[in-house]
Parts: structure tokens; C-alpha cells; sequence
């Protein structure tokens, strides 16, 4: 069997604590070695997992595709794949033998192996993004809670020393364009004339777009107030305008204006799809119902003369959901025993780890007294040289197990938490679907669908995102005893 290298990086920073291009590549080779495995050709790129679309990893299918190759080794699963989609063409590929073995620093995986296991390691490792995307928008949530702005200061400020401070020299334009249009005798585009010829330009020393200053205008930033995601902070930084001259402006914007009308939500607006032409379904309210129809963007599909009521389509969705009920005893079940194992291989770790910390403490001795004898002049300087130095190395050893066998621990922990909370979710997916909110069913909806297509008024295909859409595919998820 011939097999690929395939090492990456993320450029975006988010997986600065993982191993380096190089340091994968050193370490899969010598795997490799070890295994007597075949190396035909190494991938690598320093791009992130979380989208599709990496140019090297279309590259490294088509290899294999082209069966140059049938085996691939990485460092982990997540280096390969953090997103849904490359999730599928990989699962697809071992599905069919394309793949033949996936080969990892910790397993390896097979066609023959479930499915399922694979499938929810590589779900998980897409949960890790979305997970890493909620604790970065913690963060930034945090930072506005104390008043302090998370991105580039605004045109009028500078950031100074992780800092919002006045930049005076554009400051000047600043409040002097809120207070002429505040006035209501000028237009958004003389103002920006007026600011251009007495020297608001940009760093470029170009003429800001009308667009630019009718945004500074409506920007709550400059009396103090700091609006983020459509919500509003306390800023900590020096306001270079008052409210009550933000708030002048903001009457005459409105005077200036017509306020756009509001649009209707539509809980399942960008969630369907017509069988037909492929095109999105859309929606319209009319007489106080919700209807959804065909887009025709191609403009050569009749199904956008076919009407159906949101309240069908939530019972079509809900159907769908009938998939994934799930047995909740098989998975407490499963999860006991998975933590019951994880307890008895628990003892034996534990005792290899007390043992290991037991010869770090003796290194450490051993150390203390091979320094009693250097000062005692018992141990020659070369002899103290080379012990110490072995005695450094193996200390390093010991540690460096330590923390691998406590990292594995903690790993395994997380993981077996996950995977039931993804059964969990299958379980219930139904019943909080039909209970929550119009927007709330839409976030359910999300986190659950990958395609959902109609046809004639009626279901046509619809999938799962991977970890589910093993779920989904599962013929006894309510016979007990063959699930056993």
C-alpha cells in the first residue's frame, strides 16, 4: 500500500498550540520508518480547516482519487478536516475504499471500522471551531463590558498601548462636521467637500467617500457609546462630542431619510431548496400567512408557482427530525459503561503515574546528593558534568510522560462528554424543534440540516450534518436488543 503525507497548520493563529508543518512531517516519516509504511508524495499547507476550499488538501483527493495513493498519514483527524463538508468527502472516501487507511500519531482508521466513531471525532473537531469562534466572542463581550473597544479605533482616535486615545488632528473635522450638519442648511456630500479642502483627508491623504462621513455621522462612538453587534457599551475612551449634539444629528439623518421598512422573518427563509432547478425557496406574507415558493432563479422551473404554508413546512421539518430519535437508555447505558472502563483504565494510569512521579523524585535525589559530593570534592567536575547532564535528560523524559498521560486523561474525559451530548441532542431534536420559538427552531434547524429539498409541495431529499447523518442512517435506533 502506498501512502500520502499530509501536515497542516492553521494561518489564521487559531492552532498555534499544535505541532509545526516540519515537526508533522519529521514525525509521520519516522512513523512511516517504523511501520515499513510506503511514502509516495507529502501535502502540506498552512491554511485553516474550518471552511472548505484549501487548494492542497483538493489536491492530496485528487491524488488519491487518480489511486496513486490509498493510504494517508497526519498527525491527527482535525488536521485533515474541521468543517462538514471535507468531513463528508473524507468519510466518503474510507465508505468506498478510495481511502484504504488513515493512519494517526494515536490510531489508525479503516473502512471497516463504524462509521460512527470517525464521524463524530471529525464532527467534534468542527465543534472545536464553532466552540473556539463562542470563547473569542466571550472575550470580545468581556472587553466591551469593561468599556474598552476590541477593534481599530474609529477615524478621530488612535490606538495607543493596547489603548483608545483622541487623535487631535482629526478630531477637529470630527466635531466640526457633526456640529455644521447638525444645523439641518447642509448635504452629506458638501460636508464632505467642505472637511476635503480644510484637510480631512486619510492616512493616504485621499478624500473620504461620502459613505465614510455619512457612517461617522451615525456612529455613537464619538459621545462615548460603543455599538457592537447591535448592542451598546459603555467606552471607557474620551468622547469627542456630546449626546446632546449626537442626538441633533441623528433627527436631521432622519429627516433626511425615509426608514426602510421592516422585513418579516421567516423562520425557514434560506434553510430549502427547490429539487427541481436547485435554486433557494423563498417567502411572502400574504393575508397573514407565511408561504414558501421557488426563487426561479434559472427561470425555467414551475415550482415557483407552487405555494406552501410555513405551518406545512414545519411539519415536513419536523418529520425529518423523526430520523434522529435516538434510544435515550441505549446511549445512558453506553455512556456508563463507557465511563465505568474509563474508571478501571483510570487505576492502571494512575498507577503508572504515581510510579513515574516517584522516579521523578529520585532523579531529583539523586541530583541533591550528586551535588553534595561535587562540593565535597568526592565527585570529579567531568564526572558531575556527565551526570547531571543524564539526570537532566531523564527528568525532562519523565515529565514530559507526566504530562502526556494527564493530557490523555483529560482528552478522553471531554470526549466521551461530547459524544453523548451529540446522541442527547439526536434524541430530543423533535420535541425542542416543535417547542421553541420561530427563531430558535431556525438555530435548531442549523445546527442539524445540511440539505433540505422539495419537490410537489412534499419532502424530496433531505441530510444531515455528519455527526448526525450517521445517526440518521441507523435502521434499529429503536430495537433495544440489535443496538446492543
Amino acid at each position: 500500500m502506498r501512502y500520502i503525507i499530509y501536515a497542516r497548520k492553521s494561518s489564521e493563529g487559531e492552532d498555534r498550540q499544535v505541532q509545526s508543518i516540519d515537526d508533522q512531517i519529521n514525525f509521520l516519516k519516522k512513523l512511516a520508518k517504523e511501520q515499513n509504511l510506503e511514502i509516495v508524495e507529502i501535502f502540506s499547507e498552512s491554511k485553516s480547516a474550518k471552511k472548505p476550499g484549501r487548494p492542497v488538501f483538493e489536491e492530496m483527493l485528487s491524488f488519491i482519487q487518480s489511486k496513486k495513493a490509498t493510504g494517508i498519514l497526519c498527525w491527527k483527524l482535525d488536521r485533515l478536516s474541521r468543517n462538514p463538508k471535507d468531513n463528508g468527502d473524507i468519510q466518503w472516501f474510507l465508505q468506498e475504499r478510495i481511502i484504504e487507511k488513515i493512519v494517526t500519531s494515536d490510531r489508525n482508521y479503516l473502512p471497516e471500522d463504524n462509521a460512527l466513531v470517525s464521524a463524530v471525532e471529525m464532527g467534534m473537531a468542527n465543534q472545536y471551531i464553532r466552540d473556539l469562534s463562542k470563547n473569542v466572542k466571550r472575550g470580545i463581550k468581556s472587553k466591551l463590558e469593561k468599556g474598552v473597544w476590541p477593534n481599530y479605533a474609529p477615524i478621530g482616535y488612535l490606538n495607543r498601548n493596547k489603548k483608545i486615545v483622541v487623535d487631535k488632528e482629526k478630531a477637529k473635522y470630527i466635531e466640526k462636521g457633526f456640529r455644521l450638519y447638525s444645523k439641518g442648511n447642509i448635504s452629506i456630500e458638501e460636508l464632505t467637500d467642505l472637511l476635503f479642502k480644510e484637510g480631512f483627508r486619510s492616512k493616504a491623504g485621499n478624500k473620504y467617500h461620502k459613505s465614510k462621513v455619512d457612517e461617522i455621522l451615525k456612529k455613537p462612538f464619538y459621545y462615548g457609546v460603543m455599538l457592537f453587534n447591535n448592542e451598546y457599551y459603555s467606552g471607557n475612551h474620551e468622547p469627542i462630542i456630546s449626546k446632546e449634539l449626537f442626538d441633533k444629528v441623528q433627527v436631521v439623518l432622519q429627516g433626511k431619510n425615509r426608514s426602510k421598512r421592516q422585513k418579516h422573518f421567516f423562520a425557514f427563509r434560506g434553510l430549502l431548496k427547490c429539487e427541481k432547478c436547485g435554486c433557494s425557496l423563498t417567502a411572502t406574507t400574504k393575508k397573514g400567512y407565511n408561504y414558501y415558493y421557488c426563487t426561479n432563479g434559472k427561470g425555467n422551473c414551475e415550482e415557483h408557482k407552487r405555494y406552501l404554508r410555513e405551518e406545512e413546512i414545519e411539519k415536513i421539518l419536523a418529520d425529518c427530525l423523526d430520523k434522529l430519535e435516538f434510544n435515550s437508555e441505549f446511549v445512558e447505558i453506553i455512556y456508563q459503561s463507557a465511563k465505568e472502563k474509563k474508571d478501571l483504565d483510570k487505576t492502571y494510569t494512575q498507577d503508572v503515574l504515581n510510579t513515574l512521579k516517584n522516579r521523578l523524585n529520585l532523579v531529583a535525589t539523586k541530583q541533591e546528593r550528586l551535588l553534595e559530593g561535587y562540593c565535597s570534592k568526592i565527585i570529579s567536575k567531568d564526572v558531575y558534568a556527565q551526570k547531571i547532564k543524564d539526570f537532566q535528560k531523564e527528568e525532562a523524559d519523565l515529565k514530559t510522560q507526566i504530562k502526556k498521560i494527564e493530557n490523555k486523561n483529560l482528552d478522553e474525559t471531554i470526549t466521551l462528554e461530547r459524544k453523548k451530548k451529540i446522541f442527547l441532542k439526536a434524541c430530543y431534536a423533535k420535541k425542542e424543534f416543535l417547542q421553541a420559538k420561530k427563531e430558535k427552531q431556525t438555530k435548531t434547524l442549523q445546527n442539524l440540516l445540511w440539505n433540505v429539498s422539495i419537490q410537489n409541495q412534499e419532502l424530496a431529499k433531505v441530510s444531515f450534518k455528519p455527526e448526525f447523518q450517521v445517526i440518521a442512517n441507523e435502521p434499529n435506533k429503536h430495537d433495544f436488543c440489535k443496538l446492543r
